[in-house]
């Protein structure tokens, strides 16, 4: 398996320059949420962070219309700036929006953290659609260095105001506020390349080039939309289910479990990912077979899930208590049922870019549905028919889950073999 990958081959250095970047920054995240988490902030506290996180997830989600996804799969150079365009302008019409609506809820907030809250919300989708827009947009135009220095910088100042607010004493709202902060930061880096590109390619507000690629590219809006507020509002529905049936402190445990189970993503799968979007969608306009960057892409990641997955299904209650506090033994305990499940999406992080690639948005749309199904399914049906307490309902949920992503490998592997046939690739 290892004599497979060509340690000297681009796409291996474009991965490694993301890696160290990536590594870097959830180096400084993993040894700041150390402090943070032992010593300032409760799982009732990190509930309400969880929360937080999920509703401007699906509001960057609705900010771009999904435009900023075809950035580095269009042909020309000019074209997926225009997308950039397009999708930032949407962004900031969205922001108008939401800071009308939360005008209300500000009004009638019980304290000033609450306040405060409703009246970072805005921010918070703003920031992080734009994040996705530069993101894409360095992807398309491999400065790779440009994603790292982002990852960093939000590390660094987010991490750093998360546990000055904590030594504060501020309670959940110096997670949100560190959030905020964090994202403002790592967008920095994708303005300075936004305002060199846009010397170079010109385009005006106006041209009736803008309204003919909105419309060349609506498959994004239309379907990839739906399927994104299918995924984030997944998991806010999650967090309520989670509150609602259980206890904030469940979901403050589950919350911890899924970041640090999701840190192996963060730290090799997201990265691979990013370059194998950019390299596949390359390869894929040149008429070039992506079956074994694909098939790379696997090996490399099941290669790497191995060790520390197979260490948090054993010892993770242990290992939690140990570097958290006995406080956090429970959010251990989670981990150790879910790591089957997250190995798994960790395998297959960087094929969900695939279906942009080949055009079966439509079809990947009706899975991701199918495993959204299940997840919620897994949750409702042990809670309320049989009464399952949450470890028992855990394991109904990584269980299907993993199975679930099993059966999403498989079925990519078939939609690139039948892809090659329609193009003529052996």
């Amino acid at each position: 398996m290892i004599k497979d990958i060509n340690l000297k081959s681009k796409f291996l250095k474009y991965v490694i320059v993301l890696m160290s970047g990536t590594l870097a920054a959830q180096l400084i995240n993993l040894g700041l949420s150390v402090p943070l988490f032992r010593y300032f902030y409760s799982p009732e506290q990190a509930a309400e962070w969880g929360v937080f996180l999920r509703i401007i997830g699906v509001g960057g989600a609705i900010s771009t219309a999904r435009y900023e996804l075809a950035i580095p799969i269009a042909k020309i150079d000019s074209h997926s700036f225009q997308l950039h365009k397009l999708a930032l302008r949407i962004a900031v019409y969205v922001f108008i929006f939401t800071c009308i609506a939360a005008i209300i809820p500000i009004a009638f907030a019980s304290d000033i953290n609450q306040a405060i809250y409703y009246a970072l919300i805005p921010a918070g989708v703003l920031f992080t659609a734009y994040y996705g827009i530069g993101t894409n947009w360095a992807i398309r135009n491999k400065k790779f260095r440009s994603i790292s220095f982002s990852k960093i910088a939000n590390s660094s100042l987010g991490g750093g105001t998360k546990l000055l607010f904590g030594w504060m004493g501020t309670g959940y709202i110096g997670l949100i506020i560190g959030t905020v902060v964090g994202l403002a930061a790592s967008n920095i880096w994708f303005l300075r390349d936004q305002i060199k590109s846009q010397r170079i390619h010109q385009i005006r507000k106006k041209s009736l080039r803008n309204r003919a690629i909105a419309k060349e590219y609506s498959e994004f809006p239309k379907v990839n939309l739906p399927h994104t507020l299918m995924d984030s509002g997944r998991e806010l529905i999650v967090a309520f289910l989670f509150v609602g049936i259980f206890s904030k402190v469940d979901f403050g445990f589950y919350d911890q479990s899924y970041r640090i189970l999701r840190l192996p993503l963060m730290l090799a799968g997201l990265a691979l990912g990013q370059v194998f979007f950019q390299r596949s969608a390359e390869k894929y306009n040149n008429k070039e077979d992506i079956m074994p960057i694909m098939m790379k892409s696997i090996k490399m990641l099941a290669l790497i899930s191995i060790l520390p997955f197979t260490l948090i299904f054993l010892f993770g209650d242990d290992m939690f208590a140990y570097v958290f506090s006995e406080k956090w033994r429970g959010a251990g305990e989670f981990s150790q049922i879910m790591a089957p499940w997250f190995m798994l999406n960790f395998i297959a992080s960087p094929l969900s870019f695939l279906p942009l690639v080949l055009k079966k948005q439509r079809q990947f749309f009706l899975m991701a549905a199918a495993g959204t199904s299940i997840m919620l399914l897994a949750i409702v049906i042990p809670s309320f028919v049989f009464d399952a307490d949450i470890k028992v309902m855990l394991w109904a949920l990584s269980l299907s889950q993993t199975a679930y992503f099993i059966f999403f490998i498989f079925k990519i592997l078939d939609y690139v073999r039948k892809s090659n046939l329609e193009r003529g690739i052996q």
